[in-house]
């Protein structure tokens, strides 16, 4: 039996079952619910004790996973064990004072510290690299092993053979992080020892952040959800942010709070969410829905574009002055004269189609007369927030879908105003964050896409920059010999073609060294030859730091190691000292450390900040207190607004200055790279037809699409090892009735997911949540091959590593399968 207490309501205590409690949790611990605190088990007989009776200590720490929030969590004590875990209990529920509460992933974070697959102490493989077979080593082996290795390696092929691999599972921290891999504390050590292939771009997004670097310069973050209080309609093209942003710090609670906002002062009138999946964010925002076809939102704009060119809707004044390529009129010397994007709209382009709605209708799946109505609504409506989440570009024609949704917000004039949006994703208003570790500039300069990895363990020196994006010199200079996977299970489970992946790493004479640092055993690290047992950010000093996705509330927490580290378990910052020590002696170690002690560097980089930032309080304050809230910012951000009230006196980082829908940057790149057979650079956003959609001929075979989603039972692939969590939320593929009754499946079936790269078993979810010849699944279930099927259900063993013609990034998304009962 569980005691639980309900201290918001009077702090009355009443007593559940444990599976009771679990199911209960997991319907109320969201960032609406009221906090819960749980005790532990009494025996029998015993009695209630006070509250406070049950631990020693409550100290603070984070979620520091990569689902964008990073909050706040309070780790209840006894005896050096965690008993349960508790959030934010500070502030009331008034906006902008609201406690920052985190979701049910959060909470169950003991389940991770007393995981039955807690890496304890180091392990070294023992048989083929990819059984899964190690041995117990001391940290004194380990340390030898992995120095010795990396010597030879480095004389024999020079430090570009070394590569740090993509991974979140440890961020937001300082001293602890793993992402960006170039702030990591391996990347200050590499780069103190010759350097280290890096990397550009992510994941998540690197589609749109080469698409939009080309279309508005730079990195861009959108303006930030408070501004829907202030527009009259917001349009969301696959922006799931209820379900892949859950916590109170973060956009999906901000969301919620600017739409009732909205509604209450009449301003804003409806919200459309475009999505073949009806997510949560549709249902409890209460918008209407329009199911499309995945990686089709270019051809959905264009149509609109149509309509609205059609009827004299666009804004000519705003696309006169601050872009180019938009009309003849402002196409730059080089461009074709009919290469203008409204000439690409009306059928005068290369192509000599029209795109008209009905056009647009027979590839989106969308009613001829619901894209008229959308583009009508969208180009009336002032202001309008345009936003697409990150969902939509990964797909192997990403980049051109996010800068055909960018355009759209500049044909109606909603960029850099209030309740407007630049078609991006909602972006961040500050934050409140100690400097960074410094990490000094990497000898390597050669960097790749992050998505090519496996091609620079099998193509090495055959890698150049016109035929693969390699960025600062003309090609590799060596193969990836040794990998470094930190905090990550990119490494088999969230890279593509999972299959393909394991017989790459499983060759030994390719990459010959691979190091695991982490929580847990994962299926990645079934993969390394070494595996070291990491220590969590609730059991080491460290800043975690809210990223920008807590829009309304900036914070800050400095984790207090809440208990020791469990086994031999070290922190990132105690590791790199110590094999610096094996790499270069005392030299390399002290240039590492700086004579400083992990601490000692927490308390300078957060005093060095506060010189800028005086209201913030001492690091003495921040050991006592353990979270600092900045105040809401009065204002949102709005993205751009210096350039649209000045473009001459803040121009944009673009080639020409302005918003560029003829990209002079991809023109370019026309010219100078080989681009592979199938795909295609064009200067503006035109639709591209995606490989494995319903418009590939391979439709015949495997006629279903697929797509990945954001699982609210994992953040990514984090705490899938839960088994509390795998049992309230089982993996599940979604399918339309219409397309399961032709299959003969019904819901709770056992189901074979197959295409040309793999076969995964899943269980059948029938729902008219999903568009016909459309199914979805949850990505970052963990891959686990049994025979010729992934018993796991991991998305991955069914996608493929062809990277995008810009970004050579993720086109993940794009994935044509069939599916049939299990006998």
């Amino acid at each position: 039996m569980l005691i639980v207490s309900n201290c918001d309501s009077g702090g009355f205590m009443f007593e559940i079952d444990r599976r009771q409690f679990l199911k209960w949790t997991a319907l109320t611990s969201s960032a609406y619910a009221f906090s819960s605190y749980a005790v532990p088990f009494l025996k029998d007989g015993e009695e209630v004790k006070n509250y406070n009776d049950y631990f020693d200590s409550v100290k603070w720490a984070a979620c520091a996973v990569n689902c964008g929030s990073r909050c706040p969590l309070r780790v209840v004590v006894k005896d050096g064990r965690i008993q349960w875990i508790e959030t934010d209990n500070e502030g009331s529920d008034e906006y902008g004072q609201h406690q920052v509460r985190a979701c049910l992933r959060g909470r169950s974070n003991r389940y991770r510290i007393y995981n039955p697959n807690r890496i304890t102490y180091p392990l070294k493989r023992v048989g083929k690299r990819g059984e899964g077979n190690f041995r117990r080593i001391s940290w004194e082996e380990a340390y030898k092993e992995i120095s010795d290795k990396m010597k030879d390696l480095k004389q024999e092929y020079g430090n570009g053979c070394f590569y740090i691999n993509y991974g979140t599972g440890s961020l937001g921290g300082t001293l602890s992080r793993s992402w960006p891999p170039y702030s990591s504390p391996i990347a200050r050590m590499m780069n103190l020892w010759g350097g280290h292939l890096a990397h550009y771009n992510d994941y998540s997004t690197a589609n749109i952040a080469d698409g939009l670097d080309h279309f508005y310069g730079g990195w861009v973050w959108d303006s930030d959800i408070a501004n829907i209080e202030y527009s009259e309609l917001v349009i969301l093209f696959g922006n799931n942010m209820l379900e892949t942003r859950m916590g109170g710090s973060s956009v999906g609670y901000s969301f919620v709070n600017a739409l009732q906002r909205g509604r209450n002062k009449g301003t804003l009138k409806k919200l459309i969410v475009i999505d073949p999946r009806y997510t949560d964010t549709a249902a409890i925002g209460g918008a209407e829905w329009v199911p499309i076809r995945p990686a089709t939102d270019a051809a959905l704009v264009a149509g609109m574009a149509h309509v609205i060119i059609k009827n004299n809707l666009h804004n000519k004044e705003f696309l006169d002055r601050y872009c180019i390529g938009f009309s003849r009129n402002t196409l730059p010397d080089s461009a074709p004269t009919n290469g203008s994007y409204e000439d690409y709209i009306m059928g005068l382009g290369e192509d000599q189609t029209e795109k008209t709605p009905k056009w647009a209708s027979e590839i989106t799946g969308i009613p001829e007369g619901t894209i008229i109505r959308l583009a009508k609504e969208v180009a009336l409506a002032k202001p309008a927030y345009i936003s697409q989440g990150w969902g939509p570009q990964r797909h192997s024609n990403g980049e051109q879908l996010c800068r055909s949704i960018a355009t759209l917000a500049c044909m109606t004039g909603n960029v850099g105003i209030l309740g407007g949006a630049s078609g991006a994703r909602e972006g961040p208003t500050g934050d409140v964050a100690p400097h960074s570790f410094p990490i000094p500039e990497n000898p390597v300069k050669e960097v790749i896409s992050m998505f090519l990895w496996t091609d620079a363990i099998v193509r090495g020196t055959e890698m150049t920059d016109v035929d693969d994006g390699v960025r600062g010199g003309e090609r590799l200079t060596a193969p990836i010999k040794f990998i470094w996977n930190y905090a990550s299970n990119c490494l088999i489970n969230q890279h593509a073609d999972s299959n393909k992946t394991a017989r790459i790493l499983e060759d030994e004479s390719m990459c010959e060294m691979i190091v695991d640092i982490n929580l847990v055993r994962t299926p990645s690290n079934r993969y390394a030859d070494i595996i070291l047992p990491d220590a969590s950010h609730l059991e080491q000093v460290d800043f975690a730091i809210a990223s920008g996705y807590s829009t309304d509330r900036p914070y800050v927490i400095l984790t207090q190691g809440a208990i020791n580290p469990v086994g031999e378990s070290k922190n990132m910052y105690e590791f790199c000292s110590e094999l610096s020590s094996h790499l270069g002696g005392d030299e390399l170690r002290s240039a590492f450390t700086e004579n400083r002690t992990a601490e000692q560097w927490l308390e300078k980089l957060w005093e060095d900040a506060r010189v800028s930032n005086p209201s913030w309080p001492s690091y003495e304050r921040m050991k006592e207190i353990g979270i600092y809230k900045a105040p809401r910012n009065l204002n949102p951000f709005i993205v751009f607004e210096d350039y649209i009230n000045d473009p001459e006196a803040n121009p944009l980082t673009t080639p020409s200055g302005k918003i560029e829908i003829y990209s002079l940057g991809i023109e370019e790149k026309q010219r100078t790279w080989n681009i592979k057979p199938g795909q295609k650079l064009t200067a503006v956003p035109e639709f591209i037809a995606s490989r494995e959609t319903h418009l590939d001929p391979l439709v015949e075979k495997y006629p279903l699409q697929l797509v990945g989603f954001h699982y609210k039972a994992r953040t990514h692939s984090s705490y899938w090892e839960n088994e509390a969590i795998r049992e309230l939320n089982p993996q599940e593929v979604w399918i339309n009735p219409m397309d399961a009754e032709a299959r003969g499946i019904k819901t709770g079936d056992k189901v074979i997911m197959q295409n040309d790269f793999g076969k995964i078993l899943s269980v059948a979810r029938v729902t008219a949540r999903m568009m016909p010849g459309v199914t979805g699944l949850g990505q970052g279930a963990w891959y686990k091959p049994e025979g010729d099927i992934d018993v796991g259900g991991s998305v991955n063993t069914l996608t493929s590593q062809e990277p995008t013609p810009l970004s050579k990034g993720n086109g993940q998304h794009s994935i044509l399968i069939e599916i049939e009962k299990a006998i």
